[in-house]
C-alpha cells in the first residue's frame, strides 16, 4: 500500500480552485487503486493535510499525470502559501480495532 500525504497552508480559493479540486478529487475517488483518505486540520499551524491510500505506485502515478491535477500545481502559488508532499509505503499498521481505518487487516 502506498499512501500520499498533502501538507497545505491554503490562500483564497476561487471558482477554478474549487472545480479543480473537485475533478481531482472524482479522479481518485473513481480510480481502480484507490483505497481511501484521511483529512486532517491543524488550526494551531493553518495547515490542512490529505493522506491518500493506494494499493500501489500505479494510482499514484494516474494522480500525478492526471491533466487537471498537473494544471492545479503549475497555479498553486495562486491558492497556496506552501505545500509539502510525502510518498509513504505503508510497511505495517496496527490497532486495537476500535477505529475502522482502510488501513485495518492490511
Amino acid at each position: 500500500m502506498i499512501s500520499a500525504t498533502f501538507i497545505f497552508k491554503q490562500k483564497e480559493s476561487d471558482s477554478e480552485f474549487e472545480a479543480l479540486d473537485r475533478s481531482i478529487e472524482s479522479f481518485v475517488e473513481n480510480h481502480p487503486e484507490y483505497l481511501g483518505k484521511d483529512s486532517w486540520v491543524n488550526l494551531e499551524k493553518g495547515i490542512m493535510a490529505v493522506v491518500y491510500y493506494f494499493k500501489t505506485n500505479l494510482g499514484l502515478d494516474s494522480l500525478k499525470n492526471f491533466s487537471d491535477h498537473q494544471l492545479a500545481k503549475s497555479k498553486y502559488s495562486k491558492w497556496y502559501e506552501g505545500y509539502q508532499v510525502i510518498i509513504a509505503e505503508v510497511t505495517k499498521t496496527y490497532g486495537d480495532g476500535g477505529i475502522l481505518h482502510i488501513t485495518n487487516n492490511r
